[in-house]
């Protein structure tokens, strides 16, 4: 946890030096909405996803390597990793109007940051209706986890969901529809 936190910071410090605007997204920003609801619900997390304009990149790149990241390709978009972390802890760039993998139904959101204090440090983060776009964009099983806590928390409202894309929304429908089957077994 102490390592993520000191990831985030120095992170932030690089963007702000680069002047280049972001948005944290992923499960860190998952965890920022759900913390200011109810912080019982959380979730360890061992990555920063952030979403930028790919024509930023190099700049990022370039102050990002001042800071003791090696830049990598990666599938869905790049990385910044630090000397002796798996990929797994890095740093995931996503891009602003780009799909991940073509597979997704829509490309990721335009940036829109909420300023939020995540484990004590102030960064812009999605907004929920794109992390939700996200979210259901992807759907993979940490996805669903993580979309279920919110569901379950009280963060994924009607309202929420109107800016959703359409194909988005009957997604969590059906995980909603499977949710609540699975609750009746037990």
């Amino acid at each position: 946890m102490y390592s993520l936190v000191n990831e985030l910071e120095r992170l932030a410090a690089v963007f702000r030096q680069a002047g280049i605007s972001y948005e944290i997204v992923g499960g860190v920003a998952v965890n920022a909405h759900i913390l200011e609801a109810q912080r019982s619900r959380s979730f360890l997390t061992r990555d920063i996803d952030v979403l930028m304009l790919q024509e930023d990149l190099p700049a990022l790149v370039s102050f990002a390597a001042a800071a003791g990241y090696e830049a990598k390709k990666s599938m869905g978009g790049h990385a910044l990793i630090l000397p002796g972390q798996h990929l797994e802890e890095a740093v995931h760039i996503l891009f602003i109007g780009k799909k991940p993998r073509s597979t997704y139904p829509v490309a990721n959101p335009a940036l829109s940051p909420e300023e939020k204090e995540i484990y004590g440090v102030s960064v812009p983060v999605a907004p929920l209706r794109d992390l939700l776009t996200m979210k259901l964009n992807s759907l993979r099983d940490k996805d669903k986890v993580q979309l279920q806590i919110l569901d379950e928390v009280g963060l994924i409202t009607d309202a929420v969901l109107s800016d959703v894309p359409e194909i988005l929304q009957t997604r969590l429908q059906e995980l909603r529809t499977k949710w609540q089957a699975e609750d009746l077994e037990l």
